[in-house]
């Protein structure tokens, strides 16, 4: 339906089409379907997956303030108005989209052309920003920032115990990774990252580390695999005691390269290959956004592909609430 300049409520939207996490993820979303006829449009579309507030009360009076056309403000056209107290309140207040300058619509289709790793170029031109514009680079930046915060506040876990009470299985490795001089042709020195990949899964987590040392390693193990895990490894020899970290807790099997090394070698290599091919194709020469390409990595690697964006909004409602 069009925008309509009578439109003045408590509430955004009914609270009923106030969508679940579940119907979220059951949604097909593409980035046409992000376009939408006016900006009211917009506001009820974040309102239904909770990226904005559907309903504010005054800070005043306590009263609900009501959301109403106001031909001042630029960006959406809307905001919170107290009529008892004139106050007034921006629809994004403690929103992802607060600092933002860029329509709703802009930044949904940003959002969603990073988590369907459309190229900068086209998804600049898809979000009516012009080409070469540094607004990509910047908000695709800010969504790896999303899933930083999302590790700090959830820690990757993988392995442990199937539902029968069976062991999972975790490949774990070490890689060294390289990145290419600006303007130049050579690759210099990188970073030492840890991983491990769990094959009944496929979830993985990634570390650098500063050394390969048998305490480093085993830290990150603790950290990073649930006990009673299977952990299968190559003959490294910081890996010689990692039935013995935390009392036991792991059984592990080492794996010499020159004998059958199957799934093993399947999933590790796999896994690194995705990896360097993602952080060499975006990465670029940025050192201090390293870590950060590969919280981007470990957290897609959880997901299908299409899936992404779905799961990228219920992660935004969770680091931004707005009850």
């Amino acid at each position: 339906m069009g925008d309509t300049n009578l439109f003045s409520t408590t509430q955004i939207v009914d609270p009923a089409q106030i969508l679940s996490d579940a119907e979220i993820r059951a949604e097909e979303i593409t980035i046409r379907r992000l376009v939408f006829e006016t900006p009211l449009d917009a506001m009820k579309w974040c309102a239904r997956r909770k990226l904005l507030k559907n309903t504010c009360d005054c800070d005043n009076c306590n009263i609900p303030m009501t959301c109403s056309l106001n031909s001042r403000v630029v960006l959406d056209g809307y905001q919170w108005i107290c009529k008892l107290y004139k106050s007034q309140r921006s629809i994004r207040k403690n929103s992802f989209f607060e600092n933002s300058e860029l329509s709703l619509e802009q930044i949904l289709v940003l959002v969603c052309g990073w988590a369907m790793e459309y190229p900068q170029d086209i998804i600049s031109l898809e979000a009516q920003l012009g080409q070469g514009s540094k607004t990509v680079v910047d908000w695709y930046n800010f969504c790896r920032e999303v899933c930083e915060v999302h590790f700090m506040q959830n820690e990757i876990v993988i392995g442990g115990l199937n539902e029968d009470c069976t062991s999972k299985t975790v490949d774990i490795d070490e890689s060294k990774f390289f990145y290419k001089k600006y303007h130049q042709g050579r690759w210099v020195d990188g970073h030492w990252v840890f991983g491990g990949i769990e094959r009944e899964s496929r979830k993985c987590f990634l570390v650098e580390v500063p050394d390969r040392t048998e305490a480093t390693l085993a830290a990150i193990i603790e950290r990073h695999i649930l006990p009673g895990s299977i952990i299968v490894s190559d003959g490294w020899r910081a890996y010689g005691n990692i039935q013995d970290i935390g009392g036991s807790m792991y059984e592990h099997h080492a794996i010499i390269h020159h004998e059958n090394t199957g799934v093993f070698l399947q999933n590790l290599e796999n896994m690194w290959m995705r990896a360097k091919y993602r952080l060499q194709r975006q990465f670029g020469t940025s050192e201090a956004l390293f870590c950060s390409y590969l919280h981007d990595f470990v957290w897609r690697n959880q997901f299908p592909k299409s899936q992404v964006f779905a799961e990228f909004v219920i992660m935004v409602a969770a680091q931004f609430p707005v009850p």
